[in-house]
């Protein structure tokens, strides 16, 4: 009775010494995984566009992000671009690569965490011995078999007395922060690039229809003059200068082909396939029409939205987090370990004969060359690097809006006027070519008012190309995903006055 008393006794201590382990543990520690789902789930790309290994944090945490607001390819009211963006940001190579290095950080950031819980280790031994000797007097042998069974446990703690372990866990928390913004900034980017390269193939196409009507024209044009030579009423040197004319439109094809099969292929790539996968858009489809330019607010509002800028800044804090983990391993380290081990010649013996020991050690570097000193000045070094760069960042992303919107006012400026000069340019070309039939003019005037109307008609169509790439620079240089659905309201809105 008082052995089984003992063996509870013995328990209850084993017990009660984990138990204040794991309590002391969870008084240090600070759980990363609700920052993961609040942060990830907070995303931009995370409204309709979530990645499947992120749904179960979605089911956990419940409706986090709940945007209002349209994605700014939104704006464009097309059904195939829509389909390319949604495709880019599941399978582009790119926006993977970010996402796959963001999980690697964020693994890192629990690999830190880990230092704020007590490292337990359990183990168990059992050996077997058996000897045999001769008996020096009687020559007889004697056989001896020894048995040893052991039980252990042991833990180890690092009291955070200088802040190392939790600025060590912060560093690695911004840094999986800074890929988070990363990751968008990818997303933004590719977005960009899917908008600009379809908007170019639009463009493109229009250019190739209108190069194509003009051979046509041409064409038409050539054989009237052939009919005119044959009746002896031009010469044929007019027959000539519009062959030249017809050739010189032939020859604008080549160059617009072999840009639409880039073009795909770039949007393939953009895509995550290979290229030469049919697309699947209308490439015929009209370029969509540009709103009004949206409120870009003032450079504060600016930096809530622009991921790069948030990966700067979050950079700054990991430098900082670094620079204290520096300074903190300067002094003295206080760990506290305690271990319980069991030993016994058999196993029925095993819980009887045990032993205890707490222990605690405090270690200072007492001399290293300066190594942590200048390890300190390499941080300290860094930090400040960190804050250049992030100020770059900043004035940079001022500068690509403030150029957005110049351009913006610039090149709709310039379409307004290439339209009113392809007005008049037409008109004069119709009234050389009336002459022309008249007699009045020779046949080179209408000629070349004919080939500047022409060359005008192209110029026209890829004026109404840089219009949209205009705006998609400027969404990008904003760098929010997203489109406050009551500013697309009141803009369509003023658009439909303008154009009354």
């Amino acid at each position: 009775m008082l052995k089984e008393k003992h063996t509870l006794r013995i328990l209850y201590r084993f017990f009660c010494l984990f138990f204040l382990l794991f309590f002391c543990s969870a008084c240090q520690g600070s759980g990363l995984r609700p920052e993961l789902q609040e942060e990830l789930l907070s995303s931009p790309m995370l409204g309709e566009y979530f990645y499947a290994e992120l749904e179960p944090y979605k089911k956990e945490v419940g409706e986090v992000y709940n945007h209002k607001n349209k994605l700014w390819w939104d704006t464009f009211a097309s059904a195939d671009l829509n389909t390319l963006e949604q495709t880019a940001l599941k399978e582009n190579y790119d926006i993977l690569t970010a996402y796959s290095r963001m999980k690697q950080y964020a693994a890192e950031a629990h690999i830190a965490e880990s230092e704020f819980f007590p490292l337990i280790t359990v183990g168990a031994s059992g050996t077997s011995a058996h000897a045999e000797r001769k008996s020096g007097s009687s020559g007889q042998t004697v056989s001896e078999t020894t048995e040893k069974y052991g039980l252990n446990a042991s833990a180890s703690y690092e009291l955070d007395l200088w802040g190392r372990v939790r600025s060590a866990y912060s560093a690695d928390n911004m840094r999986f922060y800074a890929s988070r913004d990363d990751w968008q900034t990818a997303a933004m980017t590719i977005t960009a690039n899917i908008a600009s390269a379809w908007v170019e193939l639009l463009g493109n196409q229009a250019e190739t229809d209108i190069v194509k009507e003009q051979i046509r024209v041409n064409e038409s044009l050539v054989k009237l003059q052939k009919v005119r030579f044959s009746n002896s009423l031009v010469s044929s040197l007019d027959v000539l200068q519009q062959e030249e004319v017809l050739a010189s439109s032939k020859a604008e094809l080549p160059d617009l082909l072999q840009a639409n099969l880039e073009l795909k292929n770039t949007l393939c790539i953009l895509l995550g396939k290979i290229p030469g996968n049919a697309l699947n858009i209308d490439e015929h489809a009209p370029l969509p029409d540009v709103l009004a330019i949206p409120d870009v607010g003032i450079p504060v509002e600016l930096l809530q939205y622009r991921p790069d800028i948030r990966s700067a800044w979050a950079n700054v804090q990991a430098k900082h987090f670094d620079l204290k983990e520096a300074q903190a391993n300067r002094l003295p380290k206080l760990n506290l370990s305690v271990s319980h081990v069991f030993n016994a010649g058999s196993l029925s013996l095993l819980l009887e004969n045990w032993t205890n020991e707490l222990m605690a050690s405090l270690s200072y570097t007492l001399f290293d060359a300066g190594a942590k000193k200048h390890q300190v000045e390499k941080m300290r070094a860094m930090a400040e690097e960190a804050v250049t760069a992030y100020i770059k960042t900043v004035a940079e992303a001022v500068a690509e809006v403030n150029n957005a919107i110049a351009q913006e006012y610039s090149q709709q400026e310039k379409l307004r006027l290439l339209e009113q000069q392809y007005v008049m340019a037409k008109s004069a070309t119709r009234g050389a070519l009336n002459s022309y039939l008249e007699g009045s003019e020779d046949v080179m005037r209408f000629l070349t008012l004919l080939q500047s109307t022409q060359d005008l008609e192209r110029t026209i169509a890829k004026q109404r190309v840089n219009v949209v790439q205009v705006r998609i620079n400027l969404y990008r240089a904003l760098g929010n995903m997203y489109f406050p659905e009551e500013q697309v309201f009141v803009l369509a809105q003023k658009e439909a006055v303008d154009e009354k």
